[in-house]
Formats: C-alpha cells, sequence, structure tokens
C-alpha cells in the first residue's frame, strides 16, 4: 500500500469508532434508552458519564453503566473525553508551546549553521496557490449565535442573550482542549482553505451569520462541544455541500437556489454536522507542537503553513468531494443524524427528505449523485426514519428562509 494510499485509509476508518474503549455524554439530551429509539422511554445520562459500548445498531450504541444496560444516540456521545471549546484564532501560549518554539528555533539555526538539509523533510505549504486562508479568516470572524436580530451591537441585545441561554454550549473552562481536537482542526482549516481557493466565499455577512445561527442551535444538542462550527456560502452552480473536519461546513450557490424552507436548510447543515459528530474522517492523532511550530518558522513571515504529509492527505479527503465520494454507510448515517438533530431542536424532520426530492429533478446536481447514495435511497430510507420522530413537546422554530433567499445572486 503506498504512503499517500495508507493516510487516507487510516483518516477515513471511522465508521466503527464507537465499537472501542469508552464513550462519553456529551450533551444533556442523552438518554439510556430502553430501545434503539430517540423516542424510546429512557432517564437522563449526566455530561461526562463514561458508557462502555457493547453493541452498535445504526445510530445507536448498546451501552453499559454501572449495573444498567440500554442504547443511547451517537449524537450525544464521544469516544473522546469531555474537553473544552476549541476558540479559532487563538494561539497557544501553553509552556509546552513556548519549550517547542525555542527547540524549532534552535533547529533550524544549527541546521543553517551546518548547511544540512534536515529542513527539506519539512517543506511547507501555504497560501498562495493552493490556498485562501484569507477567505477562511474572514468566515472565522463572523459572530456565532443562536439569533440573527438586526440590532448593530449584538452584545446588548436581550433576544440575543436569551437565545445564548437556551442553547447554550456547555464549557467548563478548568477542561483543556483536547489534543485531537487541536489536530482535527488545523486539518480542517487547511482543507477549507483548499475548498475556498477552487470557489470563492461569499462574504455577505447577514446572510453567513443566518446560516451559523443555524448550525449555532443543532451543535448545541450535539456531542461536540468542543468545535464551533462554521458555515460559509460558496459561489458554484452546481447543487453541492462540503464538510471538513474541525466543524467547517460549506454550501454552494446553487443548492441555496433550490432551498424552499429553512427546515430543508437546516437538515443539509444537520447531514454536513454529521459527518463531523459522527466521526466519519476518522480519529485524528495529536499534533506535534515542535513540528508545527517548526513548520511556521520555515514559512514566508505572516503565512499560514501546511506541511508537506498533511498536504498530501488534504489531496486525498479533496478527492472524497469531487471524485470517490464517502461510504454509503455513513452518507446515510449522516442522513439519520440529520433527522435526529433536527428533530430536537424544534424543525420538521421532513426537511432533508424535502429538498432531496426537489434536488433530483434538478440540473447542476451530477456530482452530488456522483459522490453520494442514489437518492431514492436516500429518500426511502428518510421516510421510514422520519415516521419514527415525535415532535411533541418541542417548540416549533419560526421559519426565516424568507427572509433571506432572495439575497443570493445578488
Amino acid at each position: 500500500m503506498r504512503p499517500n494510499k495508507l493516510i487516507y485509509f487510516i483518516l477515513f476508518l471511522g465508521i466503527s469508532l464507537f465499537a472501542k474503549g469508552n464513550v462519553y455524554v456529551q450533551s444533556n439530551k442523552a438518554k439510556l434508552l430502553s430501545q434503539p429509539k430517540l423516542n424510546a422511554d429512557g432517564t437522563g445520562l449526566k455530561i461526562g458519564e463514561v458508557l462502555t459500548p457493547m453493541g452498535e445498531q445504526g445510530l445507536f450504541v448498546q451501552v453499559r453503566v454501572e449495573e444498567k444496560t440500554g442504547w443511547v444516540s451517537k449524537l450525544f456521545v464521544s469516544p473522546l473525553p469531555p474537553g473544552n471549546q476549541m476558540k479559532l484564532g487563538i494561539t497557544s501560549n501553553s509552556s509546552e508551546a513556548v519549550v517547542a518554539r525555542q527547540r524549532a528555533s534552535d533547529f533550524t539555526k544549527t541546521a543553517a549553521a551546518r548547511g544540512l538539509s534536515e529542513t527539506q523533510k519539512m517543506r511547507v505549504r501555504g497560501e498562495g496557490e493552493l490556498y485562501d486562508f484569507e477567505s477562511l479568516r474572514w468566515l472565522e470572524s463572523v459572530p456565532l449565535s443562536a439569533e440573527v436580530t438586526n440590532d448593530k451591537d449584538d452584545k446588548s441585545s436581550p433576544n440575543v442573550s436569551l437565545q445564548q441561554n437556551l442553547f447554550s454550549f456547555t464549557s467548563n473552562q478548568s477542561l483543556p482542549v483536547l489534543g485531537e481536537t487541536k489536530a482535527e482542526v488545523k486539518m480542517g482549516r487547511s482543507l477549507a482553505a483548499r475548498l475556498l481557493k477552487k470557489y470563492p466565499i461569499v462574504k455577505d455577512l447577514e446572510f453567513t451569520r443566518y446560516l451559523n445561527s443555524i448550525a449555532f442551535r443543532l451543535g448545541s444538542v450535539s456531542s461536540r462541544k468542543d468545535l464551533e462550527f462554521r458555515v460559509g456560502i460558496i459561489e458554484s452552480n452546481e447543487i453541492n455541500a462540503y464538510s471538513c473536519p474541525g466543524g467547517y461546513l460549506f454550501l454552494t450557490t446553487g443548492a441555496l437556489k433550490k432551498i424552499q424552507t429553512e427546515a430543508e436548510l437546516a437538515g443539509i447543515i444537520a447531514h454536513e454536522m454529521g459527518h463531523v459528530i459522527l466521526f466519519h474522517n476518522g480519529e485524528f492523532k495529536e499534533s506535534n507542537v515542535f513540528v508545527d511550530i517548526l513548520s511556521g518558522l520555515l514559512s514566508p513571515p505572516g503565512s499560514e503553513v501546511v506541511n508537506s504529509a498533511m498536504a498530501t492527505a488534504i489531496t486525498e479527503m479533496e478527492k472524497q468531494f469531487f471524485e470517490t465520494g464517502r461510504d454509503v454507510k455513513v452518507e446515510l448515517e449522516a442522513d439519520e443524524a440529520a433527522v435526529g438533530l433536527v428533530s430536537q431542536v424544534g424543525y420538521s424532520p421532513l426537511g432533508l427528505s424535502s429538498y432531496l426530492n426537489t434536488m433530483s429533478k434538478s440540473d447542476g446536481a451530477e456530482l452530488l449523485k456522483k459522490t453520494h447514495p442514489e437518492t431514492n435511497v436516500r429518500i426511502a430510507k428518510l421516510v421510514f426514519i422520519e415516521s419514527s420522530i415525535s415532535m411533541e413537546g418541542t417548540p416549533i422554530i419560526v421559519d426565516r428562509w424568507s427572509e433571506y433567499k432572495n439575497r443570493i445572486g445578488k
């Protein structure tokens, strides 16, 4: 097996992660269920509680906790222990990073003095012909909240404060940001920057905030409290959406033009989030701080870097977007995850199947159909899943899509 194929295999072997080791409760929506159904009877589980997996069935894991056994949704648990949310754009000032920075500086000075070629192994790629980190930084700068208002100063808006309390991320400042999370975000940022080099980002602040408010709601009930989910609009007539590790999601203008309701929009976003929440990109091992800083020292001042090993893995990920697609099983699992997520926050579970029905009759969806399972198969399974969902007692979200859909193409 060639090295790049080995990297590809390791990165995307994420289908059965929940069958290995313990899993940890990450959402207050998690329950120990009597059956593998979201609406089954069950008892609440505490965030941080450790569960021992015994088996899997679709989107559910059979677990043992103390002397009890039952089922829990993969949407609400994680194979990673609880960790604090990673704030994008913040660099580490930890003692480990300081020491690594000094080591990296000494390494480059020694190599230069001796005329050695060790640094050639650390060839780096950054902003330029392959990546657009500038557009990505714009997306990362968009404020996140569960509600979009017309107030210029969102911090003083009572509506925003209320929504943030209702859909807040549980953050424990005493917990560290997990090394695995840092590695995932680093890989995802680079893949997102590669995608933005291919498709220009649409810098519509109000529209982007609206999309991110939906992702904020959906993420608030999921297991990935360690991530800031970001949704960007990219200019393309193709009907498609993309999910990068670390929570970077993108919708094409072609896809947005086909959407009829906010429930459909939420279904698409939730599907892409499902890939991240369910670790369909595989596990990401904690990166070597020394190597990361050394890469930075070898790069032009002020630029962001991607070392050569990471660039190889990103190229393989990019092939999934445009050529091979993901495994059928994980795509159907992401569909099921979408129904579970949207119904938890008050959207109709019918949104994604409604959108797929429209898309199946539209021109411009050739790439999506090439890289996804047969649309009729997806719709048939969604109809079955939707029939098992009850919205009883869940407040219905007001549809705001009519306020934004006419902005596409302006």
